[in-house]
């Protein structure tokens, strides 16, 4: 058991193919001037007929991808219209170094570079990482476009964490009106519509209104696992003066799952030896749930006070309640009866309430005869968590013995267990003071330089499971990055930024962890040619982190996980291409290789694949007809059982695609993912897991007016 229960391609070939691509280009891409509001109003097309390569995601500033001394991925809304990426879950697994772990049905954990990614931003705003790991499937329906920044990324995320940042942008008003929908039909009973509405407010288009949303219904390859959720955002946005624009906005996600496994299926067994399990596999029982609400809304206003300096300010409120019933089964079973597994009967209301200040100030002025830019930023957050437990009396058969799992559980072995009333387990109230400062500095016409720091200051109160959570700490991250045209439309770079990363696990002697330090180096080529269409990178990368949590055991009469702090190091290498390679033709992906050793040069974290690759393709050989491939490779990983190593070799998934225009407002497309059946372990972030989907086939019909 642990605190999940609870609280629940060849290398050489990719980086041969970047460095060509990359000398190839003729030209540098210069970045966009503006403020950060038009930054990311910018068109970022990574996989399409051109790329407007500004992100503004790594460092604040509004910079080129090719000008940005970070590694940076975009993901289009074009791209996951094609693939029918209408979770999270699917993108991500297709960005270069980035590994989706689905642990259970509805709790997901990614990683890039060996470590956890625990910080997402919405428009370049961070969310406080108390929300913790992703629950429940995210809709994409609501996203413009996902980027994702490789490396430490403490200047806008607030923590160095040099795993990565995930930035999800909104779907704005462009001024335009239209009006766009989809009907999907897919394996497994899965039925989903979207609706898209965006149309102006006024006559002159200063003020819009932009309408996202998705309902979807489906049943699943798992042994009685279902799920629905709704997802919708409206937003507003307009000008109250010239030099005055204000957004405002509301979204709402709900989810319900049921038959949901917590916890997964058991992997080895007594002699140690490896167990296979049947696609639809399950160990959840019938009456199991995890219900999802996930709210945000804002307000925010842009004020240009000065030629070339801006003033953001934005107000956010989330508020996140998942209530749930839910069945562990653990243990290991016998090698010649299959008895041997025990229940632990869960059920919880896990609730938080958050608000984000954010302010970001960006501008421009002459030094050296050239143009700079600075950014400055002040952002206050306070959060408060909550737990309930539903205690069941031990008495109750759900925490007895099992019978086998091979004999064929139906989801009716155990009866809906007598849970008490509610008792609080868990109330932590959580504050964050956050002052970020970055200076892009032109020293000549070929070298560049970025300076920055983050001070970050985190009060924690409150308990958890009888125990204090409180923590005081402060700290100041330094960041430093240089970039150099070697050629036009070629750049070295590198950046150095330091670790501090604020932890809330539980250490051996029942106090917080406290944080996790170290450093983070990058240094690799960015390239892109004249037109912008296509973009190459390469990138070396080493991070060391000291009192990095681990876990260290379960503690049965505390009830959760205790964590000790260790040494990692990761090093490693990644290559990406993408754009277009011919009229017609074009192509995202890359290859990451890395290694992980804690002390002694001895193996950690084994369960993150040392080397990935993902490419995606779409070609359209005639107008009407677009043909696509979507697939993704992974080295072999492991973890440790209780009587040996699980184990699992490497594996390659295909997914293809076919899109057909039958006029210009009606197209069909047609995906067929894990094309060749392969069976394989979703995850071995524990030592359980259950079995990936078989393939299966997505249709959908789409209508733009």
């Amino acid at each position: 058991m642990r605190q999940t229960m609870i609280t629940k391609a060849p290398l050489f070939a990719a980086a041969s193919l970047a460095a060509l691509a990359i000398a190839a280009a003729p030209a540098r891409a210069a970045a966009e001037g503006g403020d950060e509001g038009d930054a990311a109003a910018s068109r970022i097309v990574v996989i399409g007929e051109r790329t407007v390569a500004v992100s503004a995601s790594a460092t604040g500033l509004p910079l080129a991808i090719v000008d940005t001394p970070q590694s940076v991925t975009v993901i289009d809304r074009g791209v996951l219209d094609d693939f029918a990426f209408d979770e999270v879950n699917d993108v991500l697994r297709y960005v270069t170094g980035v590994n989706v772990e689905e642990a259970e049905t509805d709790r997901t954990y990614y990683n890039a570079r060996g470590f956890d990614i625990t910080e997402a931003m919405i428009d370049g705003v961070q969310l406080p990482n108390i929300w913790g790991p992703s629950i429940g499937s995210l809709d994409t329906a609501l996203w413009d476009r996902i980027e994702v920044v490789r490396g430490a990324n403490g200047l806008l995320s607030g923590v160095g964490n040099p795993s990565g940042t995930i930035n999800y942008t909104r779907k704005r008003s462009t001024g335009k009106r239209r009006i766009a929908g989809e009907l999907t039909a897919a394996s497994w009973n899965r039925v989903r519509g979207e609706i898209d509405i965006d149309t102006p407010l006024s006559a002159d288009g200063t003020w819009g209104l932009r309408i996202s949303g998705a309902a979807q219904n489906a049943d699943s390859y798992l042994r009685d696992y279902r799920a629905n959720r709704t997802a919708i955002q409206a937003i507003v946005d307009g000008r109250l003066a010239e030099n005055l624009a204000v957004s405002f906005g509301y979204a709402r996600q709900e989810g319900t799952s049921r038959g949901v496994l917590w916890g997964a299926l058991p992997l080895i067994d007594s002699a140690g030896d490896q167990l296979d399990w049947d696609f639809g596999t399950s160990t959840t029982q019938d009456w199991t749930y995890w219900k999802t609400t996930d709210q945000t809304a804002y307000g925010e206003a842009t004020w240009t006070f000065a030629p070339g300096w801006t003033w953001r300010t934005q107000l956010t409120r989330r508020i996140n309640d998942e209530p749930s019933r839910l069945f562990y089964v653990y243990g290991t079973p016998d090698a010649a009866t299959g008895l041997g597994l025990l229940g632990y009967p869960g059920g919880y209301l896990s609730t938080a309430r958050g608000w984000i200040w954010d302010n970001r100030v960006n501008g421009s002025f002459p030094l050296f005869g050239r143009e700079q830019h600075l950014t400055f930023g002040l952002q206050r957050t306070a959060a408060r968590f909550g737990y309930l437990s539903y205690p069941v009396p031990f008495t109750d058969p759900a925490w007895g013995a099992l019978p086998p799992l091979a004999s064929g559980w139906d989801g009716s072995e155990v009866p809906f267990p007598a849970f008490g009333a509610p008792v609080t387990s868990a109330n932590i109230n959580d504050r964050q003071w956050r002052v970020r400062g970055a200076a892009d500095l032109s020293l000549t016409d070929r070298l560049s330089l970025i300076l920055g720091a983050n001070l970050i200051d985190v009060q924690t109160t409150g308990f958890t499971f009888g125990v204090s959570a409180a923590r005081q700490e402060r700290a100041v991250s330094p960041f430093v990055g240089a970039t150099y045209q070697v050629l036009a439309g070629v750049n070295l770079y590198a950046s150095y930024s330091d670790i501090f990363n604020p932890q809330k696990e539980l250490g051996t002697d029942f106090k917080p962890v406290g944080s996790a330090k170290g450093v983070s180096w990058e240094a690799g080529v960015k390239g892109e040619t004249a037109d912008k269409a296509l973009f190459a990178s390469l990138a070396l990368f080493r991070s060391e982190q000291t009192n990095l949590a681990e876990a260290a055991g379960f503690d049965a009469a505390l009830g959760q996980t205790l964590y000790r702090g260790i040494f990692v190091r990761s090093q490693g290498v990644e290559a990406e291409i993408g754009g277009r390679l011919a009229p017609g033709l074009t192509v995202q992906g890359g290859v990451a290789h890395l290694s992980l050793e804690g002390r002694d040069s001895a193996r950690v974290r084994t369960y993150v694949p040392r080397t990935t690759a993902t490419m995606l393709v779409r070609w359209e050989p005639v107008k009407a007809v677009q043909l696509g491939a979507a697939l993704r490779w992974q080295g072999a990983i492991s973890t440790a059982g209780a009587t040996g190593t699980i184990r699992q070799g490497s594996y390659a998934t295909l997914q293809l695609q076919a899109g057909y225009r039958i006029s210009e407002a009606v197209r069909f497309n047609l995906n067929v993912a894990n094309v060749t059946n392969h069976r394989h372990v979703a995850s071995l972030y524990w030592d359980q897991g259950f079995i990936a989907p078989p393939r299966n086939v997505t249709a959908s019909i789409g209508m733009a007016f």
